[in-house]
């Protein structure tokens, strides 16, 4: 057993010393890693054949892996210009990623490695041997968009090439044995630019009629570190419970103005963030809370909460410094 466990561990150690050639286009010297760097879509590919290799090793570290990505390596340095390189690493990238033979692309597919109130689809139709078609929709709070293109099949994946009125927006599509699909844009090469603020089209989809992923909660988004204070925020505030998970689309951490070494959390929908907004302020025995909605005339209310009474007047500093951002007093 031993024998086997430190075997286990020379292999791990060896696939990753296995250095991935990702070009640093800082220091780039050779013409191989300059015709990379001067061109935005081999630059992609180079990035995300790397983000899949250091994926692979983490989840499925072999000797077989190794040796696919030694081979590809052997390849891209043959080639000496940008249509073979590109061919290359598209070769490189099916094999690695091990990709799903005859895989069928018909149905519609959710995004399921979004944020909270964060979505996108993927309905794939008239899937043919070359191509299929993508009808996508990407939202995060209120912004939204969505976008159909023709993806063209080679090596197992799919990939589009333009999508109809974007910025130079490529995607990848890599269908996998467990039956997901994981997209990959070129997100920092132009496909960012082209979505809604704050929504993103990579992420792993899964083949589903209705939103695959589970209801979450202020636990499960991280705001709350415990199930317990969880349970204890869920009984302090009754049905407004939802309305608080229905705000953290977007939540950062905000300064405890009050010295108390509590936990702060701001929260709000993006496209609405000063229509629909909250705040939770937490320590081991104390819970405080509040959010602002606004009614159908466009007036914002708010609604406060605290496990030391609700009176507003005594609300803690910290939450009335957020208040004065959304309420003119």
């Amino acid at each position: 057993m031993m024998g086997r466990l430190i075997n286990c561990l020379i292999l791990l150690v060896s696939l990753f010393a296995t250095s991935a050639w990702a070009v640093n286009c800082q220091r780039a010297s050779m013409p191989l890693e300059n015709t990379i760097c001067n061109n935005d879509n081999l630059h992609w590919l180079d990035s995300t054949m790397t983000v899949i290799y250091h994926a692979m090793l983490t989840d499925n570290p072999t000797p077989q892996l190794a040796k696919k990505y030694h081979e590809w390596e052997q390849s891209l340095r043959r080639c000496t210009s940008d249509s073979c390189i590109e061919l290359a690493y598209y070769q490189g990238i099916s094999a690695i990623s091990d990709v799903a033979p005859d895989f069928d692309w018909e149905g519609l597919w959710w995004n399921t490695s979004v944020a909270n109130l964060s979505g996108g689809t993927i309905q794939f139709s008239r899937s043919a041997e070359w191509s299929v078609t993508t009808d996508m929709r990407i939202w995060s709070g209120l912004n939204r968009d969505e976008f159909t293109a023709e993806a063209r099949k080679l090596y197992g994946m799919a990939l589009v090439e333009r999508i109809v009125d974007t910025s130079n927006c490529k995607l990848l599509f890599i269908p996998r044995k467990d039956g997901a699909i994981q997209v990959y844009s070129n997100a920092d090469w132009g496909c960012r630019l082209s979505m809604p603020t704050g929504a993103f089209i990579d992420g792993r989809y899964v083949r589903s009629e209705h939103d695959p992923r589970p209801k979450p909660t202020l636990h499960s988004l991280g705001i709350f570190a415990d199930p317990g204070m969880d349970a204890r925020f869920r009984a302090l505030v009754g049905g407004d419970y939802q309305k608080f998970v229905d705000t953290a689309n977007v939540y950062i951490y905000r300064d405890d103005l009050d010295n108390i070494g509590a936990t702060v959390v701001s929260m709000w929908v993006r496209g609405a963030a000063n229509r629909h907004t909250a705040i939770i302020m937490y320590t081991p025995s104390d819970i405080w809370a509040a959010r602002v909605e606004t009614d159908v005339a466009g007036k914002p209310h708010l609604y406060y909460f605290s496990t030391r009474g609700n009176d507003v007047r005594k609300m803690p500093r910290t939450l009335a410094s957020w208040k004065l951002s959304y309420l003119d007093k």
